[in-house]
């Protein structure tokens, strides 16, 4: 049985690798191989399995030895790497050994195979053998250094003559715990004095007396001055010796740093305050759920104090509002290690029902067996009432929304086509809902304009408009002119704007396409501008008219006016010109005309952008205060 060798063949003829399984099995080897040609195969194979020995021809179709040898070097593998080929110079050989093969042979020639793979073989278990003997040293440096950072205790000396001292020494210990060396305490007498804190030396200082004295004394704690400037907390304790004639001679102390210790310490005194001092309830149980400890705010929510609670089941906080199910759903989630968050509805002493948002996190040993569980509760009363409240909200805020789509809806969805009239509108309500109208009505020749605002922006307002636009449209086309116009509208609406307590303010205007007439009535509106670029001149078109619902059977003028081509004529509501600036200044009639004159070449929709742009600048916000509605009517040239 020959000895186990596993070779990987980088060799592009399996001739050649057969021959070489071959000479293997001639030098009493049992040879596992693998043939490879190419660098992708090689690398999968240094990564799939494991080799003893990897022999490569130099020449190979788009591979050569040295690459092959690269590929080895890039894995960090140390596996010996041998040379055989028919076509390799002496200079070439010796360039290969320099990149760090370990030996080449001559095809044909392979008496030195078998030697060469015994030495290398050899050669690499040495190198194996250090590796391991130099990971084993590093291993047990570190776990010596382990060892020598582990240890805080050292046991000191303090020897006395006639009650003074006279000399002290210190175990090696001292260097991790104080910071000094015993050499640097023996060249300095006072070192381990001066190292003690300034408040605690007098306690320190008073044991040699009470040794003296014969007294058992206890184990100190005290603080020190390590050497790197921080101070630690440590605990002496001290054996006295004595002569026989019962004199003090020496006293041996173990130091043992607690530093640690203490800060857990402070640590719990912090925690345990926190605990006190929370918002939450806070419970602590054991893992059958019996209560080991609450704090202040449970008392508090509950109205069950410490003494009440510790001892029992946390079930009696229980309702009657859930069933067995929930209960069984979080006892298997918290004994399973899981934390488990959710809502319950428990019962305070008095009797009354509160819903509580609770959190129980399961605390578990050293072995991961579970010890105690801590249960956080809020009472979310206040919470329940906000989220109801809020779901009111979201509801009446999407009803106000359906409300705005129907109120926009009876707007003139377009202006009609008119030939030789570019016609635009627009409405900005203030909030969802609002009481700005205005359309377009077209009779025969006649097209009438109307602009209104019902005062307010409730629902009711949106009602009272809605109202408005069925009495206009049902009553326009038996009416002839403005002023009966508004005239019967007034008559109409008046009794239930009165009982609303809202009224009406409203432009009524009529043009005559053919004749280019313009008549017009006013209940209290803010005038429609007509502006004449050819003489850059603004008319206001007002009229007397009392305001919609104010009173019976009112009288409307009704003047006129003849519309020139080039004419811009816009009807608007007072939420225009009443918006204000952070200063409280007015937009007012001035400004609007302003951009009228300025932008009047545009189209009527981009008039009216431009007008909205200048009042959100004006105003620096995006949205306005007040109900904003234009009709916009160019007659083109």
């Amino acid at each position: 049985m020959g000895k186990p060798l596993r070779v990987l063949i980088v060799e592009d003829s399996e001739d050649d690798a057969l021959l070489l399984i071959f000479e293997l099995r001639r030098g009493n080897y049992a040879p596992v191989s693998r043939r490879v040609e190419t660098a992708d195969t090689m690398r999968k194979a240094l990564e799939e399995e494991d080799w003893d020995l990897v022999v490569s021809d130099y020449v190979l179709p788009g591979f050569t030895g040295l690459e092959a040898l690269q590929v080895l070097r890039d894995s960090g593998l140390d596996i010996p790497f041998i040379i055989v080929s028919g076509k390799i110079g002496e200079d070439t050989a010796v360039g290969a050994m320099k990149e760090g093969a370990n030996d080449y042979l001559i095809k044909g020639n392979t008496s030195r195979l078998i030697p060469a793979i015994e030495r290398e073989m050899q050669e690499a278990q040495v190198r194996r053998k250090k590796r391991e003997a130099e990971a084993a040293l590093v291993r047990s440096e570190r776990r010596y250094k382990r060892l020598v950072a582990a240890v805080t205790d050292y046991i000191y000396t303090v020897t006395l003559n006639e009650g003074t001292v006279t000399r002290t020494s210190h175990g090696p210990g001292c260097l991790s715990v104080t910071g000094y060396s015993d050499e640097e305490y023996q060249q300095n007498p006072f070192l381990w004095y001066q190292m003690i804190h300034e408040e605690d030396r007098p306690a320190v200082t008073s044991l040699t007396e009470e040794l003296r004295a014969g007294k058992e004394i206890p184990s100190v704690e005290h603080r020190i001055r390590h050497k790197d400037g921080s101070l630690r907390w440590v605990i002496n304790t001290v054996v006295p010796r004595y002569s026989e004639q019962g004199e003090l001679i020496a006293y041996d102390g173990l130091i043992s740093d607690i530093s640690e210790r203490k800060r857990a310490e402070e640590s719990l005194r912090v925690q345990s305050a926190a605990l006190e001092a929370a918002a939450n309830a806070i419970v602590i149980t054991d893992r059958n759920g019996i209560v080991l400890s609450v704090n202040e705010a449970f008392t508090r929510m509950t109205g069950y104090t410490l003494a009440e609670s510790v001892g029992r089941d946390l079930s009696f906080l229980k309702s009657d509002r859930h069933d067995a199910e929930l209960y069984q759903d979080l006892w298997s989630t918290i004994m399973a290690g899981k934390i488990w968050h959710g809502e319950l509805v428990n019962r305070r002493k008095n009797g009354e029902l509160y819903p509580e948002e609770q959190t129980i996190t399961p605390v578990m040993d050293q072995d991961g067996l579970i010890k105690h569980f801590i249960c956080i509760k809020q009472d979310i009363t206040e919470r329940k009432l906000a989220e109801q409240a809020l779901l009111q909200n979201t509801s009446m805020h999407k009803e106000m929304e359906i409300a705005r789509q129907i109120q926009l809806s009876l707007l003139p969805a377009a202006p009609p086509l008119l030939t030789g009239i570019d016609c635009a509108g627009r409405c900005v309500p203030a909030s969802h809902i609002g009481g700005d109208y205005y359309d377009i009505l077209l009779h025969g020749e006649r097209l009438d304009l109307v602009i209104a605002d019902v005062s307010g922006h409730s629902v009711g307002a949106a009602l009272i408009m809605v109202e408005t636009r069925s009495v206009l449209r049902a009553q326009m086309p038996a009416l002839d002119g403005p002023a009966q116009v508004v005239a019967a509208l007034n008559e109409i609406l008046h009794d239930d704007l009165s009982r609303a307590e809202l009224f009406i303010t409203m432009s009524y205007l009529s043009y005559h396409r053919t004749s280019g007439r313009l008549r017009y009535s006013n209940a209290g509106h803010p005038p429609p501008l007509l502006y004449r670029p050819a003489e850059e001149r603004f008319f206001e078109l007002d009229a007397e008219g009392l305001i919609l619902g104010v009173q019976r059977r009112v009288a409307f003028d009704e003047p006129a006016v003849q519309v020139e081509k080039g004419d811009l004529l816009l009807l608007y509501t007072d939420g225009i010109t009443e918006t204000q600036n952070p200063s409280s200044e007015l937009f007012g009639v001035q400004r609007l005309k302003g951009v009228l004159a300025r932008e009047h070449r545009k189209p009527s929709v981009a008039i009216i952008d431009a007008v909205l742009d200048a009042l959100r600048a004006y105003t620096g916000n995006t949205s306005f205060d007040d109900d904003i509605s234009m009709l916009m009517l160019k007659f083109l040239p």
